[in-house]
């Protein structure tokens, strides 16, 4: 089992209007693993609380070449056919997004990162 990716979550910006965001986390060159918690995105609580203090998150997921859902970085035409995949909206090539994703799924999507940067080559 990896590290629980809450640990590895910094804080990079935090508005005026109480809006906060943490840094992405890259995975082996191939992914950006996104989790955002707060007043203003699609987490348990909507308040604002140290990682540890959510019970879920919204999550983006990006290849670091940009397109993830097709062609040479195309990582989803495999990952899709995990169960987690369903909770993400597909509706541009470079970014997929899920909201409210319980801390546990988060968890076993970073470990699934994990494993697929760690079997599969760079394009």
């Amino acid at each position: 089992m990896a590290e629980d990716f809450r640990t590895l979550l910094m804080e990079t910006d935090r508005l005026v209007d109480g809006d906060r965001w943490f840094g992405d986390i890259q995975i082996g060159g191939w992914f950006y693993f996104s989790p955002q918690a707060g007043p203003f995105h699609e987490s348990r609580p909507q308040t604002l609380q140290g990682p540890m203090g959510y019970e879920s998150f919204e999550l983006r997921l990006q290849t670091v070449q940009g397109v993830i859902s097709y062609g040479r970085w195309g990582a989803w035409e495999e990952l899709q056919k995990r169960p987690w995949a369903k909770l993400f909206a597909t509706t541009t090539p470079t970014v997929l997004f899920a909201p409210d994703v319980p801390v546990a799924t988060c968890q076993e999507i970073y470990e699934d990162l994990l494993a697929y940067a760690r079997t599969h080559p760079l394009p």
